[in-house]
């Protein structure tokens, strides 16, 4: 039987509950076909040790129970972002991983789009999805996270 330590749980849950509530926090923001998920840039993490992408995806699965798309969001976004992580977790460089979360909105801007009540059209949805997740992972999170991680228990602490 496997068994998961304590501070790997405790570690877990502390980043869902941070993404969980990043997001549920400034809802205009969060959710619709322009978004600016600030949580997002805790996508990082999945960058420099994998096993952040169980809270991440179990954050996001949360938040997303507030989306005004139902049901379908918790689905799909969720999918959406772990698989953003998981190939994040696999790239070595993280300007490049950086972009996994805006490549797989991909999935987001067809859900919006097949779900909305009123035509839209996917290239606009999808490259407005897209351009968030650039400025909030790549542009803002890249930056702080090479700042934070030149601080040596920052460094450990995620790595461990």
């Amino acid at each position: 039987m496997y068994f998961i330590n304590k501070k790997t749980l405790t570690r877990q849950a502390i980043v869902a509950a941070l993404y969980a509530i990043m997001t549920i926090a400034v809802p205009a923001l969060s959710y619709g076909p322009i978004q600016f998920r600030l949580s997002e840039i805790l996508t990082l993490l999945a960058f420099f040790n994998p096993e952040y992408i169980v809270g991440l995806t179990l954050g996001c699965a949360i938040a997303n129970i507030f989306s005004s798309l139902g049901a379908i969001d918790i689905v799909v976004g969720t999918l959406a972002s772990f698989l953003a992580l998981t190939a994040m977790s696999k790239i070595k460089n993280i300007w490049i991983a950086s972009l996994m979360p805006a490549i797989f909105s991909i999935l987001i801007g067809l859900e919006i789009v097949l779900i909305s009540p009123v035509p839209l059209s996917f290239f606009v949805i999808t490259a407005q999805i897209m351009l968030s997740e650039l400025i909030i992972v790549t542009i803002l999170g890249v930056p702080i996270f090479k700042t934070l991680m030149k601080n040596k228990d920052f460094y450990r602490l995620i790595k461990e």
